[in-house]
């Protein structure tokens, strides 16, 4: 007998790589007409954090317009708890989606998350590519961390737009970090 979506989830959930890989694929056999049950399991907390993460990153492959406030919503959350195992995938998830409402929670992590998450937050904004992202990716070259300057000029390299390669122009000739400028075009 076959589990049925809710028993997946808890296959999803497990900590034995066979089940949960299993799982992984019963997902993505399924594509997204198995998005409502994903979006199901992000609102229960027994499943516990690595099975949102699980569940951020098959909703990702998705992309689905109708699963953007589900992902927001965890985003928010592990956000506020400064969640280090949900927090990349609900920003991983928000990647793939051209939302303003998606760009804006990316850009809410370079103020409001630790080190790393600005780090991830920053790549991902690079890959984005667009105007706002490029703007407040220039905005990131005046931190006070040198890891958090070359992680936005890693970013806006990525970008390839003229804004971003005016802003890396002139923020070469106020870098002081040896090993920043190395990373600078």
């Amino acid at each position: 007998m076959k589990p049925t979506p809710q028993e997946q989830l808890v296959r999803l959930a497990s900590d034995s790589q066979s089940i949960y890989e299993d799982a992984w694929e019963w997902f993505r056999s399924e594509g997204p007409s198995s998005a409502p049950v994903l979006v199901e399991g992000l609102g229960n907390d027994r499943l516990g954090l690595v099975c949102h993460w699980r569940i951020l990153l098959l909703l990702r492959e998705f992309a689905l317009p109708s699963t953007l406030p589900a992902i927001l919503a965890a985003f928010r959350k592990s956000l506020e708890r400064k969640d280090p195992i949900v927090l990349p995938g609900a920003m991983e998830a928000l990647a793939v989606f051209p939302s303003e409402e998606a760009a804006s929670a990316l850009i809410s992590v370079l103020s409001a998350g630790g080190t790393d998450d600005v780090k991830h937050a920053a790549a991902l904004l690079g890959q984005r590519g667009d105007a706002r992202s490029v703007e407040a990716l220039g905005a990131l070259l005046e931190n006070k961390l040198a890891t958090i300057r070359q992680s936005a000029i890693s970013a806006l390299k990525v970008t390839s737009s003229s804004r971003a390669g005016e802003l890396l122009k002139k923020h070469r000739a106020r870098e002081t970090d040896p090993g920043v400028l190395k990373s600078m075009p």
